[in-house]
């Protein structure tokens, strides 16, 4: 496992690495679970190598701000993109806290920042109050992205027991995993689910941690530590070979004030809990682009730590930023949270919302003929251009859309008619559909069936009522037959009508004159849903159509004339 940590809001960025081996080593699982609740079958245990941010008054703070200057072009880190590595990121991230200790249930202060948070949590991915967590959205991976619409939060608990190794050493990675695990028990978490589950485990004032490398919680034991140190840190858990728990540590912020984030955003008491959401935020952020350290992450970034979070954390002030990055209340439909930007790949920059402008082009209605090829553009575009994925329900048969590209191309080959298209074109925080008419017709000409027999109104009369049979096929005007947009069927200028059998009759536009002819070559009449049939797969000219359930056989299977 690794973890990447949220500086202090005193610290720049530094490589402290330290391995800390828990028991069964890295990714270790004690009885690898493949199926049903995670607590049942596996304990999930936790190693390593930290990356964290020193306060703003060490060595490697006055280091990371000189770094910051010596950058080469194209870009100056920490304002480079973050590169794609090939590892996951969460499609459906589900948020799941435990706050660790009794003193979320004795301690008023620590009660109402437990409330706090739930309301952050229950607000985060809510549309459409929440911009700020679709930024994420950007980050794609082999097989998606993450969605968001709904509240990430799914469940917490208060866990009142004593915390482990508080005047020994603190709590260790041991301390935590065996933690991790009870959670994971406690919300019975699924092996399906993990992956895109983040334990949160928040422990209450005053906890002691075992340094992580060579720095510490900014607040540690209640203190504030005259070295800084980090705020809080994410990473995940190997359950088996293929599937990981994600896991952010949240120490209370509130312990290391103003280094943590307190009225970072607002004054007063009204900033009291500016850093839980902060760092909160930032953990979750990274936690959806960044799971295993795998993903969307800047190795480069030797200044801020590389994640979609650092590069914007404390609105660059670590660093020297000038302008600072964006930081502010988001407001949620949960209430009003201090919250910090995050870094868009699309915008090349610190932003605290998804949304771009973004324009689509509606297409006219249009008209084309079976069996000829159609090509139709659709355009649309972000400012900046982002990705774009194209949609579309309702397209004449034989016709597809590109979804990447927006092309629409194909020849339509199963019936005429009349198609309502609908086109639907997304990035990754919006969408907009238009719909038009897309009629087919069909040229003038033969339509053949069983044994290559044609249909044909018998002997060419437009009497009302004339049957319609098969014949051999001869290229006469009795049997050049037009299918319209409109689903009619004509021969010599009238309509070809079914009830029982099929006849010749004025157009008048009847659900008895309406065909829909379908992919197996089924000609359906809208009158009675029955098919166009050559009875008892006669090879006889003069034999007369009729209409019959519809069975998918050959005796009503029609060429497109």
């Amino acid at each position: 496992m690794r973890i990447r940590a949220l500086l202090t809001a005193g610290a720049a960025a530094a490589l402290a690495a330290a391995a800390f081996a828990a028991a069964g080593g890295a990714n270790a699982a004690a009885a690898p679970a493949t199926a049903g609740y995670i607590g049942t079958s596996a304990h999930l245990t936790m190693d390593k190598t930290a990356a964290v941010f020193p306060s703003r008054n060490s060595r490697q703070a006055a280091a990371a701000a000189a770094a910051r200057g010596t950058a080469a072009a194209p870009c100056t880190e920490p304002d480079c993109n973050l590169p794609y590595h090939g590892g996951p990121v969460q499609h459906s991230p589900h948020v799941y806290v435990v706050f660790w200790g009794s003193g979320w249930n004795t301690d008023a202060t620590q009660t109402a920042a437990e409330q706090y948070l739930i309301s952050f949590y229950k607000g985060l991915g809510q549309s459409p109050d929440d911009d700020w967590s679709k930024i994420t959205a950007q980050y794609t991976d082999k097989t998606g992205h993450p969605v968001l619409g709904k509240s990430l939060f799914a469940g917490s608990y208060v866990d009142a027991t004593a915390l482990p190794d508080q005047g020994t050493g603190g709590l260790t990675i041991t301390d935590l995993s065996n933690e991790l695990n009870n959670a994971a028990t406690h919300f019975k978490l699924t092996v399906a689910a993990a992956d895109n589950a983040e334990i949160v485990i928040a422990a209450e004032s005053g906890t002691c941690f075992a340094p992580n490398g060579s720095v510490n919680f900014a607040g540690n034991c209640g203190t504030l530590q005259s070295g800084g140190g980090y705020c809080a840190y994410h990473s995940f858990a190997g359950i088996n070979s293929t599937t990981y728990l994600p896991v952010v540590i949240l120490p209370y912020s509130l312990d290391a004030g103003q280094g943590c984030g307190e009225n970072f955003v607002n004054s007063g008491s009204a900033g009291m809990f500016d850093g839980f959401s902060m760092t909160a935020g930032h953990e979750t952020a990274e936690t959806i682009t960044d799971p295993t350290l795998s993903a969307w992450i800047d190795t480069g970034d030797a200044i801020s730590g590389g994640e979609v979070a650092d590069k914007c954390a404390w609105g660059g002030s670590l660093w020297n930023q000038t302008p600072a990055d964006p930081f502010g209340n988001v407001t949620l439909s949960t209430g009003s949270f201090a919250m910090q930007s995050l870094w868009s790949n699309v915008k090349h920059g610190c932003v605290m919302a998804g949304k771009l402008p973004f324009k689509v082009t509606p297409l006219g209605n249009q008209t084309s003929t079976t069996g000829k090829p159609v090509s139709v553009q659709v355009h649309a575009a972000t400012t900046p251009a982002s990705a774009l994925t194209f949609g579309a329900a309702g397209l004449p048969g034989g016709v597809s859309i590109n979804s990447k590209t927006g092309h629409i191309g194909g020849t339509p080959n199963v019936t005429a008619g009349t198609f309502t298209v609908k086109i639907t074109v997304s990035y990754y925080d919006g969408s907009q559909s238009f719909s038009f008419t897309w009629k087919v017709g069909s040229p003038t000409g033969p339509v053949k069936g069983y044994a290559s027999k044609c249909v044909d109104d018998a002997g060419g009369h437009t009497t009302n009522g004339n049957k319609i049979d098969i014949s051999t096929c001869n290229g006469k005007s009795q049997q050049r037959i037009v299918f319209f947009p409109s689903g009619e069927l004509t021969v010599l200028g009238k309509c070809i009508t079914g009830t029982s059998s099929a006849f010749l009759e004025p157009c008048k536009a009847a659900t008895s004159q309406i065909w829909t002819r379908h992919a197996d070559g089924a000609y359906v009449l809208k009158a009675n849903g029955e098919c166009l049939t050559d009875p008892g797969n006669s090879t006889k000219d003069g034999t007369r159509l009729t209409l019959a359930a519809c069975k998918n056989t050959v005796n009503q299977r029609w060429t497109l004339p």
